[in-house]
């Protein structure tokens, strides 16, 4: 069985340093890495991982609207 997640990917900054943070928008997973590929490998296995031991959470998105997304200035 096939399921699509939305992921989001931020640039952000820990200790000085360039990370990417990998948002799982579906699930509220989150993961990161030192590059784009390797936060998308990272979430990908934190996704199974979490599927694994909650195989009704692919379920409860299923029906849901898109994600909207938007850039708010203030």
């Amino acid at each position: 069985m096939s399921k699509a997640f939305d992921i989001v990917i931020n640039e952000e900054y820990m200790n000085k340093k360039k990370i990417f943070v990998a948002h799982c928008l579906n699930l509220g997973i989150v993961s990161q890495g030192k590059t784009v590929e390797e936060a998308m490998e990272n979430i990908k296995d934190a996704i199974k991982l979490y599927l694994e031991e909650n195989p009704k959470e692919i379920l409860k998105s299923e029906g849901l609207l898109p994600p909207m997304a938007t850039r708010l200035f203030l």
